[in-house]
């Protein structure tokens, strides 16, 4: 509670005249202005006993980009009218602000609506109102919280991606445009070396024995019909791979991505899992219905690089999730990514790798070499970079050789 300072001073002034004078009017004045006081503070003690605030939200979710609004209601319970009454919602919700001044008569209701614009994924708490409260004659404010709480969750940016495959198509032949794979098919296409993480099973003795190095088969994907149970979405959130600033940052558009894709295959009733580290490990089995869209969507609202759990780590903990014929999409700002996926090819998944170049985002990795390095490896490669139209830069259309460094380039 705050008292205003010339209200002090009247009232020491006029005790002090009625000492050294002894006039009887001084000490009226006197007797008036303190019982005048005690009344005020009494009036608004007892309407602050009766002031009750409430938010109405219209919806606890919205995207980023999209316009939410809340109405905030309060009410007088007593018998008593109001002075004056100011409101401010203390939210965490980046460049919203709700305020308002008014009066409440007795039993009365005051309501105003309030708009803003969600500009940045998260989940964010509502409904905390510092509420300021001053008496009829303006002697006393005093301050009180009202704790309405209430969060809104904002779903990350999605971006039509109508050309996006997660097994894209190739064209049939030796042409350039080819790609091999070492999962299992029909025909192996070619023979090359061991990489770590291959299946046994595939090794191809003969060659093995005729070289002296261990050598794996190759199988092309077009002599033999491809399909996937279930497509899971990877997030790698490891904190030392990211980097970026602001809205501009490989977090931000990790999330993005991920919203996109699970939105995409979602909507085409495919079953969905998803797959991220973070501030703790996100995890959602594949499934096909809104209610699981939404699941998803708040995960990837709030997830952040927040761990030092690598992609390698996480793949490793719950590799018995992937099963065979599964499509893989991974997601990672990492340059230590072939391991990890050479580990999901053994399982039999079909795995597409999103690569964020950190280079373009005021890092030190490009994301090149991990590209070209994968690409050899049989496994999709897309690079991202800052300022990139996402729905361009993961078009199947557009995918390449691995000179061309699949998918970056027309």
């Amino acid at each position: 509670m705050r008292i205003r300072w010339w209200v002090i001073t009247i009232l020491v002034l006029s005790l002090v005249a009625s000492l050294a004078t002894g006039s009887i009017m001084l000490w009226r004045l006197f007797i008036f202005l303190t019982a005048l006081l005690i009344m005020s503070y009494v009036w608004m003690r007892i309407n602050l006993r009766h002031i009750d605030g409430r938010v109405v939200r219209l919806s606890p979710y919205c995207q980023v980009g999209d316009r939410f609004e809340e109405e905030i209601t309060f009410t007088n319970t007593g018998k008593l009218p109001t002075a004056l009454i100011e409101v401010k919602e203390n939210a965490d919700f980046p460049g919203y602000k709700s305020t308002a001044t008014f009066h409440l008569p007795a039993q009365g209701t005051y309501s105003w609506h309030s708009e803003g614009v969600c500009r940045r994924r998260g989940l964010y708490d509502m409904g905390k109102l510092i509420v300021k409260i001053t008496d009829p004659l303006g002697f006393f404010t005093v301050k009180e919280k009202i704790f309405d709480s209430k969060s809104i969750t904002v779903f990350p940016t999605t971006i039509d991606l109508p050309f996006f495959q997660v097994i894209p198509r190739q064209e049939v032949g030796p042409s350039k445009r080819r790609w091999f794979t070492a999962e299992p098919g029909t025909n192996a296409a070619r023979v090359r070396d061991y990489i770590s993480g291959d299946n046994f099973r595939n090794i191809h003795w003969h060659t093995t024995a005729h070289t002296g190095n261990l050598m794996v088969k190759e199988f092309d994907p077009e002599r033999a019909v491809v399909a996937y149970k279930d497509i899971w979405v990877v997030l790698d959130m490891q904190e030392a791979t990211h980097c970026g600033e602001g809205d501009e940052t490989t977090v931000e558009y990790a999330a993005n991505m991920a919203a996109s894709l699970v939105k995409k295959y979602v909507g085409e009733g495919k079953k969905v899992g998803l797959m991220a580290s973070g501030e703790r490990t996100y995890l959602f089995i594949p499934e096909a219905s809104e209610e699981h869209l939404e699941k998803l969507m708040t995960a990837l609202a709030v997830v952040k690089a927040d761990t030092n759990l690598s992609l390698d780590g996480l793949i490793e903990a719950q590799e018995d999730r992937f099963e065979p014929g599964s499509a893989v999409v991974v997601i990672s700002a990492s340059s230590n990514l072939q391991a990890p996926l050479r580990r999901l090819v053994s399982r039999g998944a079909q795995v597409t790798a999103v690569l964020l170049d950190g280079l373009s985002f005021g890092g030190q990795t490009s994301a090149v070499d991990t590209a070209r390095n994968l690409v050899m490896g049989g496994i999709h490669s897309y690079i991202v970079r800052r300022g990139a139209q996402i729905s361009k830069a993961l078009d199947s259309r557009y995918l390449l050789n691995p000179i061309g460094y699949s998918g970056m380039v027309r």
